[in-house]
């Protein structure tokens, strides 16, 4: 962990060593557990120059270790210098960087990224995300299993611990996947705020809305190469799509805006429950993800029509939405999914003739 600090692996391990055993005789330095001997002379110049050692004078010198809360303030002090220095460097070239016309465009609008390193530009630009990251979640996916399923995103749990906003709206083939709901489930249960949609037009990253990472390709085994979208027309048009969809979307945590809902109390295998039969999945599906069979999930689904007082799905969804078991402003959403039409009764209370 030293390195971090600006010191050679050998000058840490020679420095840790030191300050556990004490002040040291110089010829007894070979001696000590976990010293490098075959270069110890030369961290010891390094540890000396950096102000972490001092010998003393004499026949037999003998090697003290600085007090680490003394240097090791220093060497901290100076390492978030050295970094901030490295960080306006970087400012100014990105500034330069976008300056520059690119052939073909005459603009730094799109630019893209070859298949090997998409993985790697993912992560980077999630970790620049400073309020929020709006995705678009489908598979094909760049990180996954040798069965196409989906990897965790451990950028993102990290992102959303210190306090990052992460919008999720889940194409149903997501959903689907095997182990799909689990994996979307630690997501939610680290703050992420997910919803279903029945088709998404395309995989998609916005981060800060400044910066969108989309597939420029994709083939039946997999994405290929990504562009890269800063602000421009086109990014704002990816933003408004985002945003649309968002906003018919069915949310994947039903308790997640906190309102009071009205009508019989549901648990959560209950909601957990609804939200799949909205969100279009067939029963087989359904039974996959919550680890039961098909019987069980046709049981328990007409379990929730007997208590709604309901004959069909189509009417459960309506009903579910009128009465605060999802949020209103996804009725139109929950009866587009089942397919068909609310009954009339339905329609007039939610605006219709």
């Amino acid at each position: 962990m030293l390195e971090a600090l600006g010191l050679t692996c050998d000058e840490a391990e020679l420095y840790q060593a030191l300050v556990r055993s004490g002040p040291c005789w110089a010829d007894r330095l070979p001696d000590l557990p976990g010293v490098p001997s075959v270069r110890a002379a030369v961290a010891l110049e390094g540890l000396a120059a950096k102000g972490l050692l001092s010998r003393t004078t004499g026949d037999r010198a003998r090697l003290i270790a600085s007090p680490p809360d003394i240097v090791g303030e220093v060497l901290l002090l100076r390492r978030m210098q050295e970094l901030h220095t490295a960080r306006a460097a970087m400012g100014r070239l990105v500034d330069e960087y976008r300056r520059i016309p690119r052939p073909g465009d005459g603009r730094v609008a799109v630019e893209f990224t070859p298949d090997a390193a998409v993985a790697q530009r993912i992560d980077q630009i999630q970790r620049t995300a400073q309020d929020e990251v709006m995705i678009f979640d489908m598979p094909p996916y760049v990180t996954a299993d040798a069965d196409g399923t989906a990897k965790g995103n451990s950028c993102e749990m990290e992102q959303l611990a210190a306090g990052v906003r992460y919008r999720t709206v889940y194409d149903r083939l997501a959903i689907e996947q095997s182990g799909g709901l689990v994996r979307i489930g630690g997501y939610i249960a680290a703050g992420e705020e997910a919803r279903a949609a029945h088709r998404l037009p395309l995989k998609m990253m916005i981060v800060d809305r400044a910066v969108a990472i989309v597939p420029a390709s994709a083939t039946a085994e997999g994405p290929n190469d990504s562009a890269l979208i800063h602000p421009s027309p086109l990014l704002d048009a990816l933003i408004g799509l985002f945003e649309h969809t968002w906003g018919s979307a069915l949310p994947l945590d039903p308790t997640a805006d906190g309102k009071d809902r009205g009508g019989p109390e549901l648990d959560e295998t209950e909601l957990r429950l609804l939200t799949l039969l909205l969100s279009g999945l067939t029963d087989e599906v359904i039974a996959r993800q919550l680890g039961v069979g098909r019987r069980t999930v046709l049981r328990r689904a007409r379990g929730l029509m007997d208590r709604a007082g309901v004959a069909t799905r189509m009417q459960l969804g309506w009903h579910a939405a009128r009465h605060g078991w999802i949020g209103t402003q996804h009725r139109e959403s929950a009866a587009s999914w089942a397919g068909e039409r609310p009954p009339a009764d339905t329609a007039r209370a939610v605006g219709g003739a």
